[in-house]
């Protein structure tokens, strides 16, 4: 699908092109005289140069809020505010403002910790924005979407159902309608997040998201995609991001964050090196833990060793233990089911919720871990009331899942711990499988904006 995709569009070919592609493919693509004038333009110049219009917007020059929990250590009340945007904002609210490093480095970043009162809304004014933030009371009940591996374009990987289910459009208008409802408290995607090298996709899809979406707590971890475009470390190419350009963009409170800096740079993901591929950023800026109502929350990244995020998950444990008595559900959330392409052996979601059980410190909370990942391009339940694969969101599946698309809601309301499944659509499997395909999209729309999710819950599937 790389190489289809490479040869059709000609993004980047020559000399250019192996920045960005393995030699492989670079070796196959066959550009016209007249048209090899672009190596160093941007994809959609070269779509247009070489006849096929790239249908990916373009944003220009907003700034791009997120909030997200800050970690659980700094206390239940805060929450870190990040915008994202082509300057620095200046605010009182903003501890660290600086161009992104290494990657993406047309963006900035100007980011703090804020406090809010939990169970009431608090505003703040960001370049003449309003942003108003509810963070539900500790341990009340909460509903929250969580998603991986979505995708629009195909412009660095194929995205199988772009067209099929308009992925652009039907993806915002989905998340845009369930956040413009208070009985939604957090979102979120576990990896793979739009496939993208060099940060374009991610803004434009960012500058789709209304302001409630924006507001609502968000989380991210991230996937092989993230930190190869081509999906492995053998794969590698000069211009991966490495998961440089993904920190930043994403704007988690992590534990790698100092009074300094919101992340750790020492490792430059150009510096001479051995394996370049591996020269990733530390795990530590992709650990978090916190807490959003009764439903606490462990992110990591599979692509680092297990063994060196042992003291991290013990602290997040530690932590957890401490507030067993507001917390009902302890989600873990990592990307690769899996290990290969980048995982390490010991760090796929599955065996880390194995491996925690044999840290004391988790014990006191370890009935109430519970684990979402993606992957693979599935969504379905992987083992009944604890794991749960999320995938499904563009991408296909050679097996019989495959072709699905559809969106999870977590419920831990009213003392319940509750997945319902939304079943939006169900395209061709590419597999060979006969699944019978299906368009929902439109009720269950129609019914969210109506009614918001929770009241739409006779629409979906009880995981």
């Amino acid at each position: 699908a790389s190489l289809e995709k490479a040869s059709e569009l000609g993004s980047v070919f020559q000399e250019g092109c192996k920045s960005y592609f393995p030699e492989r493919i670079c070796e196959e693509i066959k550009i016209p005289n007249d048209k090899i004038d672009l190596q160093h333009k941007s994809a959609r110049t070269n779509c247009e140069a070489v006849g096929e219009p790239d249908n990916t917007p373009s944003v220009e020059g907003d700034i791009d809020i997120r909030v997200v929990k800050a970690m659980g250590s700094q206390g239940y009340d805060k929450v870190r505010i990040s915008v994202i945007s082509n300057r620095t904002v200046d605010s009182e609210i903003f501890s660290y403002k600086s161009q992104f490093k290494y990657r993406w480095t047309e963006k900035f970043l100007s980011t703090g910790l804020m406090s809010v009162t939990p169970g009431e809304k608090t505003s703040f004014k960001i370049a003449g924005k309003e942003v108003n933030i509810m963070v539900p009371k500790q341990g009340s009940g909460t509903r929250g979407v969580i998603l991986a591996d979505p995708c629009f374009t195909s412009q660095w990987i194929m995205c199988v159902y772009s067209k099929t289910f308009d992925m652009f459009n039907h993806s915002l208008e989905i998340i845009n309608a369930i956040n413009a409802f208070d009985d939604v408290s957090y979102w979120q995607i576990l990896g793979d997040n739009f496939y993208d090298q060099q940060g374009d996709a991610s803004s434009s899809w960012f500058a789709g998201l209304t302001s409630e979406s924006k507001s609502k707590m968000f989380s991210a971890v991230p996937g092989n995609h993230d930190f190869w475009v081509n999906s492995a470390p053998k794969l590698y190419v000069p211009k991966d991001q490495l998961g440089n350009g993904f920190m930043q963009f994403y704007g988690q409170d992590t534990i790698a964050a100092s009074s300094s800096s919101p992340y750790n740079f020492t490792n430059n993901p150009d510096a001479d090196s051995d394996d370049k591929a591996e020269n990733l950023p530390s795990a530590s800026n992709y650990f978090f833990y916190n807490q959003v109502g009764n439903t606490a929350f462990i992110g990591y990244s599979g692509a680092h060793a297990y063994d060196s995020m042992v003291p991290y998950f013990t602290e997040a444990c530690t932590w957890a233990s401490a507030n067993a008595d507001t917390i009902d559900a302890l989600l873990l959330l990592g990307h690769w089911n899996s290990d290969g392409d980048g995982c390490d052996s010991a760090s796929p979601v599955p065996t880390i919720y194995q491996e925690l059980a044999a840290i004391p410190e988790c014990a006191p909370v370890q009935s109430k871990l519970r684990y979402f990942m993606g992957h693979k391009h599935c969504n379905m339940v992987t083992e009944t009331d604890v794991g749960f694969m999320v995938g499904a969101q563009g991408m296909s599946d050679r097996d019989e899942c495959g072709g699905a698309y559809g969106i999870p809601v977590v419920d831990t309301t009213e003392g319940r711990f509750k997945v319902y499944y939304f079943p939006l659509a169900q395209g061709k499997n590419i597999g060979g499988y006969d699944v019978p395909t299906f368009d929902h999209y439109d009720e269950i729309l129609g019914c969210i904006k109506a009614n918001g999710v929770s009241g739409c819950y006779h629409l979906a599937t009880l995981w």
